[in-house]
């Protein structure tokens, strides 16, 4: 091993380190480990943007944009409202429906969006009918995640992943989605069973004619940036579903699925006025995360020690199932603990030099990684960027649910739904859908 890649090494394990112990904001350690691979000559400054992949950015940069519209008109808030009131106030079917509705919008919505506006609501919600919101908001925390497993757009390691590999929405949509249902119903079952004895009680003692007054349609601030936040929601996901197809006449990449609907709207009549502020609302920190984060991981890759981790892993990659279930345990076991989105740009690098040498199609090691990365970061409070969200809001509402609460309230509905995923995983290889 040479120098370069010792340090290189040293470098991705410090980084992940200072991620985890979140003693310092991790966009600025993962800048800083930018500059250390600059000083130390690891790269040369103008080499860094080949390892940065622009189109998953640009991607999340245009869904981003989308998202806050349709955010900021207030819809999402209507759209919960009109649930609940259309549910009658029962807390079992709020129970039920809640972390479903989560599951579902995850799938479209990148879901620390839908935490965003979904962890709020369902406190408030949960203080006006009495029942308890901490078991509520952990269910739509893990079902946000396994949600986002079953899309390109819904989580980011499934970005990454498409776009490094050149996988389409279909492609994620036809091989993760119905997993993603099973495991999401499944951990949806659990968590009713766990919680059942309580939401009864609160049933009984529910008076419904105090909520008579409630008009969720007052949630709605700007009708018409409601109109134009749903017409580019469903612009990205057409286009995204299309793509394959618009690549044959145009040069169609994924961050074009997203940046046109935006662009489109902020083009609008009447929507440039409001919309002149947006960009101070784009989560501009998360995107230079991302980007300095492809240029640490690239540092492996560019040192070849990815490669070599590779050949190491050769005797086991001739066998699929074998390699499959390396991949998702480990993912599923270090997700808990350190944020997907750098694992997931590391094990792509990975799976790219092991899809060379392997006797069987290479995309079941994608699908087995996503689901894993996805779905093992419910397990802790900072496993994805939803649980922190979710935990940070709490937080701040004087509630401390602690590691110790949080683990015993996730861990078993989320152990079920990555079981029920593994089995149907390797199902899947054993009948050759892959």
């Amino acid at each position: 091993m040479n120098i370069k890649a010792i340090i290189s090494l040293i470098i991705f394990i410090g980084t992940y380190f200072f991620i985890v112990i979140e003693k310092t904001p991790k966009v600025y350690v993962s800048l800083a480990s930018v500059l250390l691979l600059i000083l130390l000559k690891v790269y040369d400054f103008n080499e860094i943007q080949s390892y940065i992949d622009w189109d998953t950015i640009s991607f999340l940069f245009g869904i981003f944009l989308v998202v806050k519209i349709t955010e900021i008109s207030g819809f999402f808030n209507y759209l919960s409202l009109k649930i609940i009131k259309r549910f009658d106030y029962d807390p079992i079917k709020i129970f039920l429906f809640f972390p479903f509705l989560s599951w579902f919008l995850s799938g479209f919505i990148d879901s620390i969006t839908v935490l965003t506006f979904l962890t709020p609501l369902t406190y408030t919600l949960c203080r006006i009918i009495k029942i308890n919101f901490i078991p509520l908001i952990i269910a739509e925390v893990c079902l946000a995640n396994i949600g986002g497993a079953g899309t390109l757009m819904g989580d980011p390691p499934n970005v990454i992943l498409g776009s490094m590999f050149k996988l389409g929405f279909t492609n994620f949509f036809i091989h993760n989605y119905l997993i993603g249902l099973i495991s999401g119903l499944s951990a949806i079952f659990v968590f009713y069973k766990m919680n059942e004895k309580q939401l009864v009680e609160s049933k009984n003692r529910i008076d419904k004619k105090k909520f008579e007054d409630i008009k969720p349609e007052e949630a709605i601030e700007d009708k018409m940036l409601a109109r134009y936040g749903i017409y580019g929601l469903f612009g990205t996901v057409f286009l995204l579903i299309f793509r394959d197809f618009i690549k044959k006449f145009f040069q169609f990449n994924i961050g074009i699925c997203s940046i046109l609907p935006a662009i489109i709207i902020l083009s609008l009549k009447g929507s440039h006025e409001k919309m002149k502020n947006i960009l101070k609302e784009i989560d501009i920190e998360t995107l230079l995360f991302f980007i300095s984060l492809f240029v640490v991981v690239g540092s492996l890759e560019k040192t070849e020690l990815i490669k070599k981790i590779a050949f190491s892993l050769k005797d086991f990659s001739q066998n699929g199932y074998k390699i499959s279930t390396i991949l998702f345990w480990f993912s599923v076991g270090t997700s808990a603990f350190i944020d997907n989105v750098p694992e997931a740009m590391t094990i792509g690098y990975l799976i790219k030099h092991i899809s060379k040498s392997i006797p069987y199609r290479f995309t079941i090691l994608i699908w087995s990684s996503s689901l894993g990365l996805d779905m093992g970061g419910n397990f802790t409070p900072i496993g994805a960027s939803a649980n922190v969200i979710a935990y940070s809001f709490l937080e701040n509402q004087g509630i401390k649910i602690g590691w110790g609460k949080w683990i015993k309230l996730m861990f078993l509905p989320n152990l079920v739904a990555v079981s029920v995923s593994y089995i149907l995983i390797i199902l899947k290889f054993i009948i050759g859908f892959y």
